[in-house]
């Protein structure tokens, strides 16, 4: 990995930051990228039921396809592009990290049993953990702090737009080649029509990858004094041993952290593999019909709950609230319980999508709120290394255990009732997650103002 980034030097902090045109242009090419990332990651979300007929598996081993299998490697290599995004160029981690998933996704469309499956699952998981440590630590550099949170909304609305295409364009899709048991392809051979799917959503990647090449690898600032390493394996290994004893003085801002943020990933991440199967289940919509309409809700509530949190967390920041991110993300939590309780009893499909859509408008800017946190706290060198392992905390529960949890309370409690299964996963995880970020909020004041000192 040649293109490294400007090394280390006494003026980076004070080195101009670049201009906006520059910073929202690199803003927007991630979005994009993280926009791809999700498409391929939940386009499976649509396609349970053709999986679970033609592989003969039940709910709880999709879960474990589409969260578990996922997050394994989602995690332990997001570690390893945690540290290396601290030490080369992001910008070619991030063109390996989409060429990987990419190629993971389109596997998925040649999977003939349930191990392979799981195994080009497992490949999504490791591609897509390069991007956000890479992508996060750019942001950072790019815009200084109380413009930060709005940054990071704004390329967060990408995952908002990918999941929002990925039910509004694959629930076309998903009827388009449904209409044919089996589709004949030169030198692949027979697929089935959820397989094709899964081809059209991850060839393009591949090639998509170059567009992270537009954008300029931008000074790296904010640095501390860590030590320099010789070897890669002292790099990964040394990266967390620094984060580890950077985090212990401070371990009550980052246990909030992470403990809170990773009971909110559980509600986002576990339901949202959900919800098709839920509408498809309680109202017999097709899946095109579920995917307009979710599509529309993902794709509003996302976009207006991402740039109102920006907006009025990057004002309050400038107004000397330091808690910023804990306090509004707290506060959003509480709000969004009952509504969510709401949504997903009902058996109205139309009170179900205006409450999923407040809903969603409430918790959907997670990712800026946690990210924007951790990267106030935490110094330039460590900022991958602490992306990644928040990622491997929040995926532990909300992409890996999220929608097992939602399956197995559907299942042993609530026979087999998806939408009951949602509403006690926001019943418990919501309030939980809230009482934790409220508890984080005076150490997080003073983590953050001793990181401006």
């Amino acid at each position: 990995m040649q293109d490294q980034p400007q090394a280390a030097s006494p003026r980076s902090a004070e080195h101009p930051y670049p201009s906006p045109a520059v910073g929202w242009y690199a803003t927007g090419i991630l979005a994009f990228l993280y926009w791809l990332s999700i498409l391929d990651r939940f386009i499976i979300s649509l396609l349970v039921d053709p999986i679970k007929r033609d592989l003969g598996i039940t709910d709880v081993q999709f879960g474990i396809l589409h969260g578990f299998a996922f997050f394994i490697t989602f995690a332990l290599f997001g570690l390893l592009a945690g540290s290396l995004a601290d030490r080369f160029s992001r910008r070619w981690m991030i063109f390996a990290s989409v060429s990987i998933w990419s190629l993971a996704t389109a596997a998925c469309g040649m999977a003939q049993q349930y191990w392979q499956l799981l195994v080009a699952r497992v490949g999504v998981g490791a591609g897509e953990a390069g991007l956000n440590p890479s992508a996060t630590s750019m942001l950072a550099d790019l815009f200084p702090r109380d413009k930060l949170t709005s940054a990071m909304a704004v390329y967060a609305i990408g995952a908002t737009v990918g999941s929002g295409t990925a039910y509004l364009f694959g629930g076309l899709i998903v009827d388009m080649v449904s209409q044919i048991e089996v589709l004949s392809v030169p030198i692949i051979g027979e697929l089935r029509s959820w397989q094709a799917v899964f081809f059209i959503v991850g060839i393009p990647g591949i090639f998509l990858s170059l567009i992270i090449f537009t954008v300029p690898e931008p000074v790296r600032r904010n640095r501390a004094a860590i030590s320099k390493r010789s070897s890669i394996t002292a790099d990964i290994f040394g990266s967390y041993r620094d984060l580890f004893s950077f985090i212990s003085p401070r371990r009550r801002f980052f246990l909030s952290h992470y403990v809170g943020f990773a009971l909110a990933s559980t509600i986002v991440g576990g339901a949202g593999a959900w919800y098709p199967a839920h509408m498809i289940r309680t109202f017999g919509w097709s899946p095109s019909q579920v995917g307009l309409a979710l599509g529309v809700c993902l794709l509003a509530a996302g976009v207006i709950g991402k740039l109102m949190c920006g907006h009025f967390v990057d004002r309050m920041y400038r107004r000397g609230r330091r808690d910023a991110q804990f306090r509004w993300y707290a506060v959003c939590l509480l709000l969004a319980t009952p509504v969510g309780i709401i949504a997903t009893v009902s058996a109205n499909p139309w009170v179900f999508l205006g409450g999923l859509t407040l809903f969603l408008m409430l918790l959907s800017p997670l990712p800026a709120v946690a990210n924007t946190a951790l990267n106030l706290a935490t110094p330039n060198e460590l900022r991958g290394a602490g992306i990644a392992f928040y990622s491997l905390c929040a995926g532990f529960l909300g992409v890996g255990g999220g929608p097992i949890i939602v399956a197995a309370l559907s299942d042993y409690f609530f026979d087999s009732t998806i939408g009951l299964g949602l509403a006690a996963t926001v019943g418990i995880f919501c309030p939980l997650a809230a009482i934790v970020l409220m508890l984080g909020c005076r150490p997080m004041r003073e983590v953050v103002q001793e990181a401006e000192s």
